[in-house]
């Protein structure tokens, strides 16, 4: 599912969801602008804390959170990547700070304790999850923020590290093109060019011209929770929010602002422009354990940028049943791609093993966290008469994940998540929702006008969602 459909300029009610968490991309750029990578100091211990990278919803009261925050900085060109990290701490649900990480980490123990008596101490440990509840990791300790009392916290994430590198690839954009044919002129849709990602750390963009060119990037901050990119040109800063779009490959939400005017255009862009999309068959009744190993599968042994992904979108009914769809993309050669429905005509999930017989696929899924690769599921199998491998990094994240405290703007908006299968949004309940979990994207596309949330989290803002109701776009955070 697409987070938005077409090239627009409008002015939102509110700024961008990622305002705060640009705002401190801007601060990582004066800081580190007159440094080179190899001046700045990495500690093994920094690079430890990374894997547990998250936001770990937290006990000690509704909305409180832990954030483990990873940004990477790119400056003028460089393949070396400076990586940032923060620690974010909620203790009430209401108030929330950010910290700079400065203590050790052993790969389970976190301990930071400021050298004023009355600064931060934190004592956690960590545990990485076997993700069969979904929960990559959990923490457990105290945390004193400065002036107060400590606390006893535990903690759980849905998150899992992801590298800007796993979104190398060449994105474009549906345009529609005019051609003259035997003097008349005939309406296409064309793919255009609008931005590559290398492999190692290179941005090329067309700035907002549409025209094909793709100039380099030089500096841009690319945070590891949001899989977000960002960097500023004059008085407009641009946003890439990565993701999935199942047989489209990756996605790209890509959003430019300007700062002063608060005009934003949005374009959505994805590195399978034209996929192919087979029709819905009769629902696989083994659709909701499918839906348990929802994830991108890299297969770079079929060909580069070749893929199986697996998308489930499940539909609330009769209050606490859920109805699975499961949408399986398949891309051999990282350029063309299928999406097949899970159907329950040529189609079995038994015992973690995926078999499509009409294109002779079978796949093995075996969850299993991998700490080199960072991974969570594992993929073995055949294609055809050849051997397939790839894992994901991806985790899919429940809609309940995102309630807590309301999340509301300045402008008296309010959205409260109840449970996975209900939402309250301005004090209306959505009977009717579809939700995506390994997007977080939830809809409504059966009532007038269609709601479209796009959920995460915004730096010190917390559980973040973008609202869009028709023509009219709200942005509603946890903490103002």
């Amino acid at each position: 599912m697409e987070k938005s459909q077409n090239t627009e300029s409008v002015k939102h009610a509110v700024s961008s969801p990622m305002l705060e968490l640009a705002s401190y991309h801007k601060e990582l750029e004066e800081k580190y602008q007159d440094l080179k990578p190899d001046e700045v100091s990495i500690s093994p211990d920094t690079l430890s804390l990374i894997s547990f990278n998250g936001y770990y919803t937290l006990n000690s009261a509704t909305g409180a959170f832990f954030a483990i925050d990873t940004n990477m900085y790119i400056q003028n060109g460089a393949t070396t990547p400076i990586y940032d990290v923060a620690l974010l701490i909620s203790l009430d649900g209401k108030t929330s700070a950010r910290f700079p990480f400065t203590g050790t980490f052993d790969g389970s123990h976190l301990v930071q304790v400021s050298a004023a008596i009355e600064g931060l101490s934190i004592d956690l440990r960590f545990n990485r999850m076997d993700g069969s509840d979904g929960t990559t990791a959990t923490c457990s300790g105290a945390i004193a923020l400065p002036g107060k009392l400590s606390k006893e916290v535990t903690g759980f994430t849905y998150n899992n590290p992801i590298p800007s590198s796993l979104f190398a690839g060449e994105y474009y954009e549906k345009e529609p093109l005019y051609i003259s044919r035997n003097g008349k002129y005939e309406k296409e849709t064309v793919a255009l060019p609008v931005m590559r990602i290398d492999s190692n750390s290179q941005i090329f963009y067309d700035f907002g011209a549409n025209d094909g060119n793709l100039q380099p990037v030089l500096s841009y901050s690319y945070n590891m929770n949001m899989y977000y990119f960002s960097f500023t040109v004059g008085t407009s800063i641009t946003s890439l929010i990565m993701g999935t779009a199942a047989e489209g490959g990756f996605a790209c939400n890509n959003m430019t602002e300007d700062s002063i005017s608060k005009a934003i255009s949005s374009r959505s862009l994805q590195t399978i422009p034209f996929p192919i999309q087979e029709s819905m068959e009769i629902p696989n009744l083994s659709s909701n354990e499918l839906a348990n190993f929802s994830g991108y599968y890299q297969i770079p042994s079929i060909a580069p940028g070749a893929f199986i992904s697996i998308q489930a979108e499940y539909i609330p009914v009769l209050g606490s049943i859920d109805i699975y769809l499961v949408k399986i993309g398949v891309s051999l050669d990282g350029v063309s791609a299928t999406g097949y429905y899970f159907d329950a005509e040529k189609m079995s999930f038994v015992n973690n093993t995926l078999t499509m017989t009409d294109q002779s696929i079978q796949i093995v899924f075996n969850r299993e966290y991998n700490a080199k690769q960072k991974s969570l599921v594992t993929i073995s199998g055949t294609i055809g008469d050849k051997k397939v491998d790839g894992y994901t990094l991806f985790n899919p994240v429940p809609l309940s994940v995102f309630g807590g405290v309301p999340m509301t703007n300045s402008n008296g908006d309010s959205l409260t998540v109840v449970s996975d299968s209900e939402v309250i949004y301005n004090g209306v309940k959505m009977e009717s929702i579809l939700y995506v979990p390994i997007m977080y994207i939830l809809a409504n596309p059966w009532d007038a006008p269609t709601t479209v949330m796009s959920f995460g989290t915004s730096g010190l803002k917390g559980n973040t969602c973008i609202v869009i109701q028709g023509k009219t776009t709200s942005i509603v955070s946890a903490i103002q």
